[in-house]
């Protein structure tokens, strides 16, 4: 922790950032993380259906991100959390368990429930404990560090267990969700003005007032056609580079090595973002970001190579350093009382962007090949990115 921050904070907080920094440690250890597609594949998914299966799960989440970001921003963030926590934990046993393409799918509705319960509710609660924008942006950064480190160590576990048994990865990753939502349990949450006890009409007003202020607020709304951008992207990407990377040549092997190097190198991207905003400004990293994370993708496919890595590389540091920016954005522009709410809708919407464009592709794929698919995704990227910088409204207030 940086002396400048540990200086402003209390012994109380300390502990509740240490135990922050836990919970996304045990959070980002999910062990099948990098053998997803992998997994599907041995049950003899084609292609097609991959992508249809992952576009139809990212739709399973419209069903409860809203209502789940409502709970949060009602009843505590931090109930939200540990209860998703545990559906996710069933969530990796029923997956881990199925042999069939209708189980899988049913399978992920428990995914999308747990994920949505967690989605929001966390950033909500340490932007609120925290209280000031500028150690958000760095405590934010170093628990995505840990979330992502966590990742690349399940990055080496995961290919691991899958070459024992491959349903091992799913079924291990159970205990680190459980043990994520005991830990959250610890973190003293701060208290908010209007929670109180649940009901459906107060839970429809919470709702109501979320879309209601993401809509009228032209912030949240650049940052929340932002966030769909990168999202889908992230989640098209998510599902090809696997194939894509025994296409150019590295083994299933390799991957023990590879996904830790792009797991770490987001984390590093988000740990680098803030200098970088004091050094070039808040926009221009926007701006350099968006442009070199889209010219990466498709470069990676145009070249379609073992030299394709470098530029996965330089893609997962861009979206790490964009993800921190697009928080740290979005929260500085939401009320206390609707942030896990507002957060959820942004979410909810990015969700669109990447289940709608995830049927697209999944089509293609198999008609294109995956390379071709990259070079499509990142000239999308380029020319969206472009327009979207066009648009950025100006900062009224400091």
């Amino acid at each position: 922790m940086n002396n400048e921050f540990a200086s402003a904070e209390s012994p109380a907080l300390r502990k509740d950032i240490i135990f922050y920094y836990l919970f996304s440690f045990l959070l980002g250890f999910y062990i099948a993380n990098g053998t997803t597609v992998l997994f599907e594949r041995v049950l003899g998914f084609s292609y097609s259906r991959i992508f249809i299966l992952a576009a139809v799960y990212m739709l399973m989440f419209i069903l409860f991100e809203i209502p789940s970001g409502a709970f949060a921003d009602l009843l505590g963030r931090k109930k939200s959390i540990a209860l998703g926590c545990l559906v996710l934990a069933l969530g990796a046993l029923a997956t881990g368990l199925s042999t069939t393409f209708l189980q899988v799918f049913l399978s992920f509705f428990l995914w999308a429930v747990g994920f949505s319960f967690i989605s929001g509710a966390d950033e909500a609660l340490l932007y609120d404990r925290v209280a000031d924008s500028g150690r958000y942006t760095a405590i934010f950064a170093r628990s995505r560090f840990f979330f992502l480190g966590a990742t690349a160590l399940a990055g080496v576990a995961g290919p691991y267990l899958f070459s024992v048994n491959f349903r091992y990865p799913y079924l291990f990753s159970a205990i680190p969700f459980v043990l994520g939502g005991l830990v959250i349990m610890f973190f003293r949450e701060q208290a908010a003005a209007g929670r109180g006890r649940f009901s459906l009409g107060a839970h429809w007003r919470q709702i109501r007032e979320g879309l209601s202020f993401a809509k009228g607020n032209k912030y949240v709304l650049w940052s929340m056609w932002l966030l769909s951008l990168t999202f889908a992207v992230w989640y098209n990407l998510s599902n090809s580079y696997q194939p894509f990377l025994l296409d150019v040549g590295f083994s299933i092997r390799a991957f023990s090595a590879i996904l830790p190097a792009l797991f770490i190198l987001e984390a590093v991207g988000g740990m680098a973002a803030g200098r970088l905003n004091q050094r070039l400004s808040e926009g221009k990293v926007f701006a350099a970001g968006l442009v070199f994370f889209a010219a990466a993708v498709g470069l990676a496919g145009i070249i379609s190579s073992t030299v394709s890595l470098v530029f996965l590389l330089l893609y997962s540091f861009l979206l790490g350093v964009l993800r921190t920016n697009l928080s740290v954005y979005a929260n500085r522009h939401i009320e206390p009382s609707h942030r896990a709410t507002v957060i959820s809708v942004q979410g909810m919407v990015a969700t669109i962007a990447a289940a709608s464009s995830l049927f697209l592709f999944g089509f293609l794929t198999d008609r294109i090949g995956i390379s071709s698919l990259l070079i499509l995704l990142g000239a999308i990227a380029l020319t969206a990115s472009l327009l979207l910088l066009i648009a950025r409204p100006k900062e009224t207030s400091p």
